[in-house]
């Protein structure tokens, strides 16, 4: 069965590349969903245009040291993109760094980054390779979905989206090799053809996503045996699958500003549901400086139930092993998160085109560590010879004094660097990542947190 699944997706894929051209050129006048201009499109999904990028550096984990040269070129041919990401880290000893090959052919594909067709609010989008920040309709099941743990394991992800006007559907596919987290919203705009002010822009969607991993619904349960010894066992439930449905309704669609209002009802299968229901606005171009958009949310759930379940810290998080004891994502899930209402925001835009920043934030009200926090920024040449990109993301937030703090469940990346010539750039990278742990059979059992920090010096080249 699964044979068969990889073999369908890959020839669904093949027929998509093939019948890309003429579908652009059916779609003259792009269809721009109501989400088109916020927050997370605008900094997320933006053309990058074709550079070539390489230099050599330093990479430290924990207490070794090695010696990187690394290759990132990206070229943009029209529609289409392609980016490469070459790191080879070389040790004292001259040996290159072992567990950047651990993976089997995965080792070698994950050299080519991405390919990609359009981007995310496009009519037509497609994308083969690293999932940097997958997000399904208004982001209430999947949101900021990383398929990649660890640069230690990679994965080869899918985003397949298509509007055709009236109706279309967006897709995700976590790993073409083991289909574990797959994906899929179809929407429908019921009165899009009778050119009703705002009302054409009504659109209804439905939201499926599941888990097929054989630790994706562990539980651990007390079992007290005759001799009256209490031992706890992983009990294994099988897929782990969240529905959801939603609406959205445009408020204002004016040469500056758009307005949309929505309302998202979603549940995990076993376990809770979730509504959420907010507004959100854009200001497309002022002054033709600044492009910003903001989003409001009030949410309301049931006991065992989270908020974009899938998220940056998914992989890392769905099932470890720690010597003996056990953690998996849907345990706590059930044990963890109670009922209630929050709050959720998002800001972001763009200055100038050479300042684009993100901010999201979650409060539970009831939840004592419901926070979740993702905080992303670029700044290129707004301030001549700097440059400045940073990442950070972070859930189970409890008080907010630990909005900061490094640990299991914080991802963090930020670059500083210096560009003392147009083609030359000296940055400094710092890295709170993780590291596969693996089992004797090279399987992976955990993630653990690791610090790097690496110096490079890079050529960079625009054409």
């Amino acid at each position: 069965m699964m044979k068969w699944l990889r073999q369908t997706v890959f020839a669904l894929c093949f027929q998509l590349a093939s019948a890309s051209a003429v579908f652009a050129q059916a779609s003259t006048q792009p269809i721009l969903p109501p989400s088109s201009y916020d927050a997370y499109s605008i900094f997320f999904h933006r053309e990058s245009g074709s550079f070539f990028g390489g230099g050599i550096g330093i990479s430290v984990f924990g207490n070794q040291v090695f010696y990187t040269i690394s290759l990132a070129p990206e070229l943009a041919l029209g529609n289409w993109g392609v980016g490469l990401d070459v790191n080879l880290r070389i040790s004292q000893q001259g040996q290159l760094r072992r567990e950047d090959w651990e993976d089997g052919v995965s080792s070698y594909l994950r050299l080519v980054r991405y390919v990609r067709y359009g981007v995310k609010r496009d009519s037509l989008y497609f994308r083969i390779g690293q999932l940097d920040a997958a997000r399904l309709g208004h982001g209430t099941i999947l949101f900021l979905y990383r398929n990649n743990a660890s640069y230690d394991a990679r994965r080869i992800g899918v985003e397949w989206d298509m509007d055709f006007g009236n109706y279309g559907f967006e897709s995700m596919v976590s790993d073409v090799s083991t289909f574990n987290v797959i994906g899929v919203r179809p929407f429908w705009r019921p009165l899009r053809e009778l050119g009703l002010p705002l009302l054409s822009g009504l659109e209804l969607g439905a939201t499926v996503v599941g888990d097929v991993n054989e630790n994706a619904n562990v539980q651990l349960e007390d079992t007290t045996h005759l001799s009256g010894r209490t031992e706890r066992i992983a009990a294994r439930g099988g897929a782990l699958i969240a529905l959801g449905i939603d609406a959205s309704l445009p408020l204002a669609r004016l040469p500056l500003l758009n307005a949309d209002a929505y309302l998202d009802a979603a549940g995990i299968i076993g376990y809770g549901a979730g509504l959420a229901l907010g507004v959100s606005g854009s200001l497309k171009n002022l002054l033709g400086l600044v492009v910003l958009s903001a989003k409001l949310e009030q949410r309301f759930l049931t006991d065992r139930f989270q908020f974009a379940y899938f998220d940056a810290l998914y992989e890392q998080e769905r099932y470890r092993e720690q010597g003996e004891r056990i953690i998996s994502r849907a345990n706590q899930l059930r044990n963890t998160v109670s009922g209630g209402a929050g709050i959720y925001g998002e800001l972001g835009g763009a200055i100038l085109g050479k300042f684009q920043f993100f901010g999201s934030y979650q409060r539970l009200y009831r939840t004592p560590r419901g926070g979740i926090l993702q905080l992303s920024a670029r700044l290129e040449d707004l301030i001549p010879a700097i440059v400045l990109r940073a990442d950070y993301f972070k859930r189970d937030i409890g008080a907010e004094t630990d909005l900061f703090t490094l640990d299991e469940r914080s991802l963090a990346q930020v670059e500083f660097g210096y560009s003392p010539y147009p083609y030359l750039l000296l940055s400094l990278v710092y890295q709170w990542t993780f590291l596969p742990v693996r089992s004797s059979n090279n399987a992976i059992v955990r993630y653990e947190p690791v610090q790097r920090i690496e110096p490079r010096v890079l050529l960079r080249l625009q054409f």
